[in-house]
């Protein structure tokens, strides 16, 4: 069918030019038009570097300035303030107000509402830290885009969900900026580091600002029970002390009564009132921690700057009455942390002559009177992972010293479950004393309410059968973590089938309260 196709030979080279050019068109185009789609409109010799790509981490700005720049006196100097003073109140603070002075002058104060916090150090998850702006002017609340603040004792991680719902906000951004040479923040952060355990935080920068508008946005963070607020102000500045006196004793009587206060009382009243505005919608009580001046520290008073520091709580929850069983764990659990050495001592020196088969007899002039005083204990001794002896007494039937050793000497002699410890191992050994409270009775319809109310990792359990007893001490949970083993590893140890029951099995619940060897 293509045989009677002529070619016209003499006008092909002008068809092959022809399409040459306009493919070169073609080319030309597309090469132009993906240069220009591909291209932004600025020029790099304009490009600035974005708050995200430069502050990941936000670091330390007035380390050496207004606290120490060494880890090692900051954390010294931290822990004096901390602990100078025992936390005062058995009350959860939910809103802290305190100072942003250099540590010299305001840290005492601080500490002292830092102080209440060490109590409930695990319940403490999210921290928001709010400050006034001292070196950028700005309105409304600045938050940071860095991943970690970073001060001497390390880093400190901030919360991204928080930050990312809060910069969506009313009045709300992302400014790095206004965060970068900020001090009113960044000396809170030692504190917290020093009194909290895991957590985040969200720090707040504010400036011209709306303090009932910023309290309605915090409220339904401050409304769960892990956050606290952090308010970082400072009272009246440059008056003569006595002015100053005034002035902050006025301040703090209107903080009391929640009153609103004017610029001029406080260096960071907008946060003060945004704390007054969140402690009536939470019903949180104001408690003032302390009161001072920077004349008291430096001697210079014409011109002083005023400090107070503040805790917001709820009220106190009714006392609760203990039971005679958790009033022992008390008693024992205060003997076991005030003689904790001297325990410890005597195992040692009782474990050491046990090798040669020698008992110790504590002196009562090598040690405190109270170690005289009557007490049943259980002594472990293991070796890795291994039981190398566990003796104890079940009834306080002597000097708890004397107690000690004795059990020592046994369990290391006389379990008669392994063999006797020898001078080698003696290096591996770990100790632990257990002391136990006394028994409470269980009274239980059948095997199933008995298991109902055993509580795990809690109850040391004594069953009795006529004449056939077996004990387990609240650690063996760590072995056997089921209730209905346990109860069934305990028949055994008294003799008895697993499946055993009988109306006469009594079964008593006691309390441990265990020091071991670090």
């Amino acid at each position: 069918m293509f045989e009677n196709i002529e070619i016209d030979y003499q006008r092909l080279p002008k068809y092959i030019i022809i399409a040459i050019f306009i493919v070169g068109i073609v080319l030309l185009n597309f090469y132009f038009i993906k240069s220009y789609i591909s291209s932004n409109s600025e020029t790099i010799n304009k490009y600035s570097l974005q708050d995200k790509d430069v502050n990941p981490v936000r670091e330390a700005a007035v380390a050496g300035l207004f606290y120490p720049a060494d880890s090692y006196q900051l954390e010294k100097d931290v822990s004096g303030y901390l602990h100078s003073v025992a936390p005062s109140l058995d009350r959860r603070a939910h809103i802290l107000v305190v100072p942003h002075a250099g540590y010299m002058y305001s840290a005492e104060v601080a500490a002292k509402a830092y102080q209440q916090l060490l109590p409930f150090s695990d319940v403490i998850k999210k921290v928001i830290i709010l400050g006034p702006s001292h070196r950028f002017a700005m309105k409304g609340v600045a938050l940071s885009s860095a991943e970690y603040f970073v001060t001497p004792l390390g880093k400190v991680k901030t919360d991204f969900e928080i930050t990312e719902y809060l910069k969506n906000q009313k009045g709300f951004s992302v400014n790095d900026k206004a965060h970068k040479n900020e001090h009113a923040l960044e000396v809170q952060l030692p504190f917290l580091q020093k009194v909290l355990k895991e957590y985040t935080i969200i720090p707040m920068v504010y400036g011209i600002t709306d303090a009932k508008e910023l309290a309605k946005e915090l409220k339904m963070l401050l409304e769960k029970n892990d956050t606290l607020l952090v308010v970082s102000a400072d009272l009246s500045h440059y008056n003569d002390i006595q002015t100053a006196k005034q002035i902050d004793d006025k301040t703090i009587d209107m903080v009391s009564k929640g009153e609103d206060l004017d610029e001029h009382r406080s260096c960071g009243a907008i946060g003060i009132n945004t704390a007054m505005y969140l402690a009536k919608d939470l019903s949180l009580t104001p408690v003032l921690m302390d009161q001072s001046n920077s004349g008291k520290i430096s001697g210079i008073t014409d011109s002083v700057v005023g400090y107070a520091s503040w805790i917001f709580a709820g009220e106190p929850e009714p006392e609760k009455l203990l039971s005679p069983l958790e009033q022992e764990m008390k008693s024992l659990e205060n003997f076991a942390r005030h003689n904790r050495e001297d325990i410890l001592q005597i195992v040692k020196r009782s474990l050491s002559k046990a090798i040669d088969k020698k008992h110790y007899t504590p002196d009562r002039e090598d040690y405190p009177n109270v170690m005289f005083d009557k007490g049943a204990t259980f002594v472990t001794l293991t070796k890795g992972e291994e039981l190398r002896g566990c003796i104890g007494s079940l009834l306080p039937k002597q000097a708890v010293a004397l107690d000690i050793a004795q059990n020592t000497y046994s369990a290391a002699n006389e379990d008669s479950r392994l063999k006797p410890i020898t001078l080698e191992e003696l290096s591996e050994i770990k100790i632990s004393v257990s002391f136990l409270s006394g028994y409470e009775k269980i009274i239980f319809n059948n095997e199933e309410d008995l298991l109902n109310q055993i509580i795990p990792n809690v109850d040391g359990l004594v069953l009795r059968d006529g004449d056939r007893q077996g004990l387990f001490l609240p650690s063996v949970w760590k072995q056997i973590p089921d209730k209905k083993e346990f109860l069934n590893n305990l028949k055994i140890k008294a003799g008895l089938s697993p499946s055993y029951w009988s109306d006469k099995v009594k079964i008593y619940r006691f309390r441990t309260v265990e020091i071991t060897e670090k």
